[in-house]
């Protein structure tokens, strides 16, 4: 029998710099009294797996979330590693800002970026890079001979895009594999195969 094996996808929770509606990428922002609810309530999903690994940005957002994971599931306190390439993409110019706020600023910007004429918020880091680094660190966790279960605790998009890598899917919308704040999704893989178990979840859900 082949024995199934998982990795569990953790959006780190709301942050004190508004992470619901600004644009926090390379900011440094901490998690809100909010967000820190919003991940111990993700602990009962999470209860009675396995864990041989527990990956996390290096971000202060994601390693709050993960060490929150780490303590409410009692696992060992060198389980948590970080992996640098697991950072969110940085908006540049327009770190911070809402939606609104960026087309104020940038009046060009929004429908350039949505026709594909631009693939880089001014100033940021261009997403085929950020893809390309995190399929690269998604692939090799992936590959690994592991012991049990893996736990990543990132971001919106490097949850998005480590999804997207697995399974390799034909002609997906961009926007497909968006996950809330504060939510879990489940890539399970059999036979070599990774599927997607779970998407989004969270306890209100």
């Amino acid at each position: 029998m082949t024995r199934e094996r998982r990795i569990w996808l953790v959006r780190h929770g709301e942050t004190e710099g508004q992470s619901s509606i600004r644009y926090h990428g390379s900011n440094d922002v901490a998690l809100s009294d909010l967000g820190r609810e919003q991940i111990c309530g993700l602990v009962p999903f999470l209860e009675g797996v396995s864990f041989c690994d527990v990956v996390h940005s290096p971000q202060l957002r994601a390693k709050e979330s993960a060490t929150l994971l780490r303590d409410g599931l009692s696992l060992a306190p060198d389980l948590l590693r970080v992996d640098e390439r697991m950072r969110e993409i940085c908006f540049g110019d327009a770190e911070g800002m809402t939606r609104e706020e960026i087309d104020a600023a940038f009046p060009d910007f929004w429908a350039a970026y949505e026709a594909g004429r631009t693939d880089a918020f001014p100033g940021g880091e261009p997403r085929a890079s950020f893809t390309a680094r995190v399929a690269a660190a998604a692939r090799e966790l992936a590959a690994a001979p592991w012991s049990g279960d893996v736990l990543l605790v990132a971001h919106r998009g490097v949850v998005k895009y480590t999804i997207r890598a697995l399974l390799e899917p034909a002609r997906a919308p961009q926007d497909a594999f968006e996950v809330e704040l504060g939510s879990l999704s489940v890539l399970r893989q059999t036979s070599g195969a990774w599927a997607l178990e779970a998407l989004g979840m969270r306890p209100e859900a």
